[in-house]
């Protein structure tokens, strides 16, 4: 369900007229310039006896348009188990207490640019393996002076993870349409989500000769993100698509912070995004995911907000055509989901990855 700029009233309104409201859990995702108070927000929830979990993000997607005042509500399973932890032994405390129980899909909300995000998913993976899908995104605001960007029962935070574990199967699907440009350069130095040295030399100063050797370009500080936005890297995986990892950041000493953890010594390309690719990616996602035996109950997505910013128009094109596939489908369904600063995905056939410029995508079936 989607929401526009509503005030906490009537959000709470929302949340109490749900008649199985005491019977399911609430997945809330939030646009940042939103004007809901998030811990007053948490309060009335919790005296309410209604369990929930979600997120602050950039911008929330509506069919084929965003809004960074919107609200996108997802009524789970009230089998959904709900743990917030900034720790991988804070996770592994809590996570105990379900050690008899046989979830179907994780639903995870980190912050964003936390260099600990990789950590905590490696713990969840330790404990669930492959018998989960996983399905989320990086949390966070483009404007760092408000405080808060995930909550849930336990109440508001500024960093760390929530996962939401339920029983409700879901098929899920990953694209980004990205290909090689060049490379590889070595991450011959990183730390957790900062390249160091590529080929033994700063990083920083290796970025710009290349972009200005190959197209003309002259990146600074200044200019950083203007530029490196349509210019990321991709890490090699057999037999899948690259992972790709957007330089958002360069620090004073020529770093550069990624959205998701670079391990030392890994393979970079930098990469590029053909035309005859990203007109692909709405239909090939859709069969990817798309069970057209089952009828859909609902579908969730979390779409890359620098992907957005690199496709510009083009981005809302995309947006539309996925929502006619899904249309062509299943005539009743809205595309809903959010705007994420990295997005979280695995089908359940392998190690959970932070993604960045991607696409992931979830739905839902009537049992």
């Amino acid at each position: 369900m989607y929401l526009e700029n509503p005030s906490l009233k009537e959000i709470l309104n929302l949340l109490g007229s749900n008649p199985d409201s005491n019977n399911s859990f609430a997945f809330i995702l939030i646009g940042e310039d939103s004007q809901i108070p998030l811990n007053e927000l948490v309060n009335v929830l919790n005296s309410k006896n209604i369990s929930f979990a979600g997120g602050i993000f950039p911008k929330i997607i509506y069919k084929n348009q965003t809004s960074s005042t919107g609200v996108v509500i997802k009524w789970l399973p009230n089998n959904a188990v709900s743990i917030y932890f900034d720790s991988s032994e804070t996770f592994s405390r809590q996570i105990t207490e379900f050690s008899n129980d046989i979830f179907s899909t994780a639903y995870v909300l980190t912050s964003g640019m936390c260099s600990d995000s990789s950590e905590h998913l490696r713990s969840i993976y330790t404990y669930l393996g492959n018998d989960v899908k996983f399905l989320g995104g990086g949390a966070g605001r483009l404007e760092e002076n408000k405080q808060g960007i995930l909550f849930n029962n336990d109440g508001v935070f500024n960093n760390g993870t929530i996962i939401t574990l339920t029983k409700r199967e879901l098929n899920i699907g990953s694209l980004h349409g990205w290909t090689m440009l060049f490379g590889p350069f070595i991450a011959t130095k990183t730390e957790k989500n900062l390249i160091k040295e590529l080929n033994w030399e700063n990083a920083f100063i290796v970025y710009q000769r290349f972009l200005k050797n190959t197209f003309g370009i002259l990146i600074n500080r200044e200019n950083f993100k203007e530029y490196s936005i349509h210019y990321p890297f991709g890490i090699y995986k057999e037999n899948s698509e690259y992972v790709i990892r957007d330089p958002m950041l360069v620090s004073e000493e020529g770093y550069l912070r990624c959205a998701g953890n670079i391990l030392e010594n890994s393979l970079l390309d930098l990469m590029t995004m053909k035309k005859e690719d990203f007109e692909s990616i709405p239909k090939n996602l859709a069969q990817k995911c798309i069970n057209k035996d089952a009828k859909i109950s609902d579908v969730l997505i979390f779409n890359c907000i620098s992907r957005a910013n690199h496709l510009n128009n083009d981005f809302y094109t995309e947006l539309s055509n996925l929502t006619e596939e899904i249309k062509n489908n299943h005539t009743q369904i809205n595309l809903e989901g959010a705007l994420s600063i990295g997005e979280i995905y695995s089908s359940g056939e392998g190690y959970p990855e932070i993604l960045n410029k991607s696409i992931v995508l979830g739905f839902s079936y009537l049992e």
